[in-house]
C-alpha cells in the first residue's frame, strides 16, 4: 500500500491549516520519533517459558523466535508430544510478552492508559504493522 495518498491529504490538511515548515518538521520529527519508539520495541528480545520452566524461549517485540532452550529435564522427562507442547507454550508466553510491552510503548507514545488486562491473544501470526496502522489512524483522527 503507497502512502503517496496519505501523504498528499497531509500536505494538503497542513495548507489548509496554514502550518508552517518549521512546525510541519516539528511533526514529522515527532512521528519519526514515534515510528523510532515502536522498531525499538519490535526489536526488543522477551523470554518466556511453559509451564514447568524447561523450555525456554526468546523472541523480539515483532514475534520472531530468536532462540529456544530445552534444558536437560525437559528432553529427559517429556515425551515428543509433550516436549512441542512445552515449546508452544513457551514461544506463546514469549509473544504475549512481546505484546505487552508493545501495548505498554504505545500506550506511553498516546498518553492513554495501557488496558489493565493486557492484550487478549496474541495470533500464531502476529503482525506488528496493525498496531502502527492503529497509531497511525489515531493521529490522523486527532488532527
Amino acid at each position: 500500500m503507497s502512502d503517496v495518498p496519505a501523504f498528499e491529504h497531509a500536505t494538503r490538511e497542513a495548507e489548509r491549516a496554514a502550518l508552517t515548515t518549521g512546525s510541519l518538521r516539528a511533526m514529522t520529527d515527532q512521528l519519526n520519533g514515534v515510528l523510532a519508539r515502536i522498531a525499538e520495541a519490535q526489536e526488543t528480545v522477551y523470554e518466556g517459558t511453559d509451564d514447568s520452566g524447561t523450555v525456554v524461549v526468546r523472541a523480539t517485540g515483532a514475534g520472531r523466535v530468536e532462540d529456544v532452550y530445552l534444558s536437560p529435564q525437559a528432553v529427559r522427562d517429556l515425551d515428543a508430544q509433550a516436549l512441542g507442547a512445552a515449546c508452544v507454550t513457551a514461544v506463546s508466553d514469549a509473544r504475549m510478552r512481546a505484546a505487552q510491552g508493545l501495548t505498554a510503548t504505545i500506550a506511553e507514545i498516546s498518553g492513554q492508559p495501557a488496558p489493565v488486562d493486557g492484550p487478549a491473544s496474541v495470533p500464531q501470526t502476529y503482525d506488528p504493522a496493525s498496531a502502527a496502522e492503529a497509531l497511525r489512524a489515531a493521529a490522523r483522527r486527532a488532527r
